[in-house]
């Protein structure tokens, strides 16, 4: 079973070393790593040049989804995975993913997930870990109000023959509308409660900050998706309503984000958005209360970190 890893790559040397790694790590035999770049110009190139085995196109492109589907088109595995530049494979993932697949005739892989941060350069903070498989399987339910999570995911190549590839006019939320497709057509997926996949927070994310014009634009595209497959006359009755709630969801944390920085803009959305569909407060609540726990489980573990560093410095001296 040989598997292709799609990276789009633009300006990454800092981080793009490390996910290359991580993929080398995997000590998998039958596999190719695609680097799709949009033409780096800060070294990018030069530092993939210590990698032989890597098969690099840099052009011009339209953004992420473009590139994916450049590596799509260019990919010969029997699975595909796409792996971000500033992200790695967790240990052991491709041997999970072979004996996985090898014994089910699932479509996809759907495997957990976490988000760190490195605090120092032996430290890393576990800021969210994802292995409950009943919030990832692929359906329309876990796309929209669970955790729609494209990079833990692998693919069959039939599945691209099936559901197409990604929408580029959705610059930030491309694979969020491809997932969509797969789970309305009913694409069966095989989901695992082992982590395979790690984000990397930091500065530069462009929608793990909350606030940054990124993470907003990502949520415009969003409720633009949900209300455009609401409307389709093929949608099932009950996905209707899944889309309907997510629209409701995404409203309350664009709220919440522009209440951060635009406060006007805030309120009036609120007041639209009441006078619209009440229930849409009980959203603002629930996604306000989710937000503040998962702040405060951060900065607990951050706390718990830093403790550790500070223990470990104490036992050198």
């Amino acid at each position: 079973m040989k598997i292709s890893i799609i990276t789009a790559s633009l300006n990454r040397k800092e981080f793009i070393g490390a996910a290359v790694e991580s993929v080398l790590a995997q000590n998998y035999p039958e596999f190719e790593h695609w680097i799709i770049d949009g033409g780096s110009t800060d070294g990018t190139l030069e530092l993939l040049q210590k990698y032989p085995h890597l098969r690099v196109l840099s052009e011009p492109d339209r953004g992420v989804y473009d590139a994916w589907n450049k590596g799509i088109e260019r990919a010969r595995g029997d699975i595909v995975g796409f792996l971000n530049t500033d992200d790695q494979y967790a240990a052991g993932t491709f041997r999970i993913l072979q004996e996985t697949l090898n014994r089910s005739s699932a479509l996809v892989f759907s495997g957990g997930s976490e988000i760190y941060q490195k605090t120092s350069p032996r430290i890393e903070v576990v800021m969210h870990r994802y292995v409950d498989p009943r919030r990832y399987r692929l359906c329309v339910q876990n796309v929209t109000l669970g955790l729609p999570i494209i990079n833990a995911r692998f693919f069959r190549r039939s599945v691209f023959a099936i559901n197409g590839g990604f929408n580029a006019v959705y610059k930030l939320s491309a694979d969020r509308e491809f997932l969509l497709r797969a789970a309305m057509v009913g694409i069966p997926d095989s989901a695992s409660e082992q982590v395979v996949y790690r984000y990397r927070w930091h500065a530069q994310s462009l929608t793990m900050n909350g606030g940054n014009e990124s993470l907003l634009a990502a949520l415009r595209e969003a409720i633009l998706i949900a209300e455009i497959y609401a409307a389709l006359g093929t949608t099932a009755p009950a996905d209707r309503l899944t889309l309907v709630s997510w629209r409701r969801e995404l409203l309350a944390t664009a709220f919440m984000l522009r209440a951060m920085r635009r406060p006007n803009e805030a309120l009036g959305l609120a007041v639209h958005e009441v006078n619209d569909d009440p229930r849409w407060l009980l959203d603002v609540l629930r996604c306000g209360t989710l937000a503040v726990g998962r702040r405060m489980r951060t900065t607990f573990r951050r706390l718990l970190a830093l403790a550790k560093m500070g223990n470990d410095r104490y036992t050198l001296c």
